[in-house]
């Protein structure tokens, strides 16, 4: 009995809880998970968000779902339609990119500039997209932007970019037609109009070798060819400074009471200069050829000349050199080609600056010969002053302009004047001026050209008038 009764009350609770726990209709938009996929879902009717703003400022107006829970209470978290899903085929930012154009920069001149900025309109794109559907689309006109340089209208393209015309063309070859003198002094104009502000170049560097007759005080390494012609040397055994006095040592005469009145001279000295920045040693040798009055031309070596320098006072203004020059009789004295004795002359060279593109030069020196005839020959005292000044300078030429002042004084001696005995002589003074130009060229070597003049402004002189061309390598 017991066991029955127990199943009828079994089944009655049954059927009691049953009927309370039935749940009311799913709705058509509520989840629906199976056994066979537990955490599978699907979305019956998407809702669509209009006007979604992408990032960019780009507004998107396609279909974005999102799920919705209508039994969702005010406290349960927000939609999804706040977190957004894209869809594929929705526009996104494009990156365009403008092709390298001339462009002008105040610092750098003419430049090419790609510019690559984002498309203020989605449609406007250059790059393709890696969609497969989609085909490019060049616009029309790509918009301006703040960071692009303009392009003026009246910009000028570069020379290197444009050939010359027919007109300048002309011109440059009237130019290269023209003579030298004249292209010289149209550069000199435009270089002296252009000098104020420029820095200091190479002429600048020269100007302590400039001079012609005074020694350099400072000491160089340079090759030197001097050409040199000097007209009526008169006395010419005078002191025997020149030749050795005639009759003896000198050149001979048929008639003992013949003199030379005048000799004509050329020269082409070859000096060789080595040292340091207060020594140098230089070795000059001279091919002499000689047209006297009344004995016949003749040429050959003539007398070796070395000197040395030594610096004393080294400053920013001011340069003193001790320099001692020797005379070697390797000239026939004979023939008139040399002295026929050694002789030397030791002395001073000094420069200041007077500015930075002008130098004054002065020298003291005093020659005296060794194993000439005694009486006859005598010593000389030797002095001058010179300037040195910058008319044109740059990196790679230079013009200096130079003039100097050189006087001699024949201290005692004798010269040859036709008698049977010879004059004397106590204090013969002879002074000369040389004004000279040298051009300075530093383009693959340091090179210089220099002409310079000089003539006796004295009753009695050495030469009346002489002329030099230096051409000179310093390395």
């Amino acid at each position: 009995m017991r066991p029955l009764i127990g199943l009828l009350f079994g089944f009655a609770v049954g059927a009691f809880g049953s009927v309370s726990a039935q749940d009311p209709p799913v709705p058509t938009n509520q989840r629906v998970m199976s056994a066979e996929a537990p955490f599978s879902w699907t979305i019956d009717d998407p809702q669509p968000i209009e006007g979604l703003l992408l990032p960019g400022g780009v507004a998107v107006g396609e279909t974005v779902v999102a799920e919705m829970d209508p039994e969702a209470s005010t406290n349960a978290p927000a939609p999804l339609a706040s977190q957004p899903t894209y869809v594929a085929d929705a526009p996104r930012p494009r990156i365009l990119f403008q092709p390298a154009v001339p462009t002008w920069d105040p610092a750098a001149g003419t430049i090419l500039k790609p510019t690559v900025h984002l498309a203020d309109d989605p449609a406007a794109e250059i790059l393709p997209t890696p969609a497969p559907s989609f085909s490019e689309q060049i616009p029309s006109a790509i918009p301006d932007t703040s960071d692009r340089i303009p392009i003026t209208e009246d910009l000028q393209p570069d020379r290197v970019w444009v050939p010359a015309g027919a007109s300048e063309r002309f011109e440059a070859f009237r130019n290269r037609r023209r003579k030298p003198l004249a292209n010289l002094f149209d550069n000199a104009v435009r270089a002296m109009r252009s000098q104020s502000g420029r820095d200091l170049g190479v002429g600048v560097e020269r100007l302590p070798f400039a001079l012609f007759e005074i020694d350099a005080s400072q000491p160089s390494n340079n090759f030197r060819v001097r050409f040199e012609s000097a007209s009526d040397w008169e006395f010419a055994d005078r002191v025997e400074y020149f030749w050795s006095r005639i009759g003896k040592k000198g050149p001979e005469f048929a008639n003992p009471l013949t003199f030379e009145p005048s000799v004509d001279y050329q020269d082409i000295r070859l000096s060789f200069e080595v040292g340091g920045k207060k020594f140098s040693a230089t070795t000059e040798i001279p091919l002499r050829f000689i047209d006297p009055t009344i004995l016949s031309n003749t040429g050959g070596m003539g007398d070796m000349v070395l000197t040395t320098k030594t610096v004393m006072i080294d400053g920013d203004s001011l340069q003193l050199t001790q320099v001692l020059r020797n005379q070697l009789p390797t000239g026939s004295a004979k023939r008139g080609l040399g002295n026929g004795h050694v002789s030397m002359e030791p002395g001073f060279v000094a420069r200041y600056k007077w500015s930075d593109r002008t130098l004054i030069h002065n020298e003291l020196k005093l020659w005296f010969p060794i194993g000439g005839e005694p009486g006859f020959s005598g010593p000389v005292l030797r002095y001058g002053m010179g300037f040195a000044n910058v008319l044109y300078d740059s990196d790679t030429f230079a013009i200096l302009p130079t003039f100097e002042i050189v006087g001699w004084s024949i201290l005692t001696g004798q010269k040859s004047v036709g008698a049977v005995n010879p004059q004397s002589i106590d204090g013969e003074n002879i002074i000369n001026l040389y004004p000279g130009v040298r051009f300075v060229s530093d383009r693959r070597r340091l090179f210089e050209v220099g002409i310079s003049g000089g003539a006796s402004v004295t009753e009695r002189h050495w030469y009346r008038s002489v002329l030099r061309l230096d051409l000179r390598w310093t390395f």
